[in-house]
């Protein structure tokens, strides 16, 4: 690879700077880099990739429940069934299930 597209590379990458770290954080990092047979750099971004990728995945879940939800009020406004309460509906269930 040529010198220059490396360091190309190098300067539209973000850099991040962390402070204060708990104690035993770094040693751990160093172990887990260890054993992935990686650099402590790579580990650090491969675990913030990871923590990122998670969070995207959860705020997407949510997007999607809060859809449904919607899409449910739309559909049972008095609830479902309609007119029964979440108590009526559980307990119903629960006595079917005792059969």
């Amino acid at each position: 690879m040529a010198a220059w597209y490396q360091i190309d590379i190098m300067r539209s990458m973000p850099n991040v700077h962390v402070r204060e770290l708990p104690p035993g954080t770094i040693e751990t990092l160093k172990q887990a880099a260890r054993r992935h047979r990686r650099s402590l750099n790579a580990e650090l971004v491969d675990a913030l990739v990871e923590h990122a990728r998670q969070i995207e995945q959860q705020e997407t879940l949510l997007e999607r429940l809060e859809a449904v939800r919607r899409d449910w009020r739309a559909a049972y406004p008095e609830g479902f069934p309609p007119g029964e309460t979440p108590e009526e509906t559980i307990r119903r269930d629960r006595e079917r299930d005792d059969l």
